[in-house]
């Protein structure tokens, strides 16, 4: 039994952008509800990728984001986290439909405190990652939106559903555990007791010098949440 009033963390559900996958997601909001939570922390990557401009605009997305209106209007705080795979969320219909964006969150719960971040930047040295997040995501990249066709747009849309439809989304790559340790022990030093990541697509649980880490199971696969208690400021992985 989850206790009412719990703080619920999820990360990389990668909803598809076709018709009909928002159904998951719209069927697992359903059962969340009824348990009365406190808030639900979008922890990044929502669906494959997101570019919240109305060209790119499909009814899978329009669904989800209804619902989370209505979540979020019922009384439970929605917060979305920035990830790699979402674009120009400020001042959308992203933003409109949730009760805020930010590229990363802190939550006090009991004696601790959490940070509550994407993880893709934690790679301060990652220089062409970094670059290209800048290319990708500043306001000129933004203003050349304007000039995209709307049938080239939706195009764009068909076309990359399809390759990522073919795609597991596993990373490759061992686990950074020394970019962890060392993001644990800076943001530790800032006073957070837990970090949790999505990204990485692995659950994980890592003390660390400072902060513990805590990486996400992605969502798309497991339906897994993070469930933190508000009073004690435990948390438990839950299957809802």
């Amino acid at each position: 039994m989850i206790p009412a009033g719990q703080i619920f963390v999820i990360g990389d559900s990668h909803i598809g952008l076709s018709d009909g996958s928002e159904r998951p997601i719209l069927a697992w909001i359903e059962r969340f509800a009824a348990l009365r939570p406190r808030a639900l922390y979008l922890n990044g990557d929502l669906f494959h990728y997101l570019i919240a401009d109305a060209k790119f605009y499909t009814p899978s997305v329009e669904k989800v984001f209804a619902r989370f209106r209505e979540l979020r209007d019922s009384g439970v705080a929605v917060h979305y986290v920035e990830g790699n795979r979402d674009f120009f969320l400020k001042g959308s219909f992203a933003e409109a439909a949730v009760t805020d964006v930010a590229l990363e969150y802190s939550v006090a719960a009991g004696a601790r405190k959490y940070l509550i971040v994407h993880g893709d930047m934690i790679n301060d040295r990652d220089y062409p990652y970094r670059f290209w997040r800048f290319a990708s995501k500043n306001p000129l990249s933004r203003l050349g939106l304007k000039f995209v066709p709307r049938r080239t747009a939706r195009k764009f849309v068909d076309s990359v559903e399809r390759r990522l439809a073919r795609s597991n989304f596993k990373h490759k790559s061992q686990l950074p555990i020394a970019h962890f340790e060392r993001y644990g022990l800076a943001r530790g030093a800032e006073g957070f007791t837990d970090v949790v990541f999505g990204h990485f697509h692995q659950k994980l649980v890592l003390p660390t010098a400072g902060a513990k880490i805590t990486i996400l199971p992605p969502w798309y696969e497991t339906g897994e949440a993070l469930a933190i208690d508000p009073g004690s400021g435990e948390f438990s992985f839950v299957e809802i």
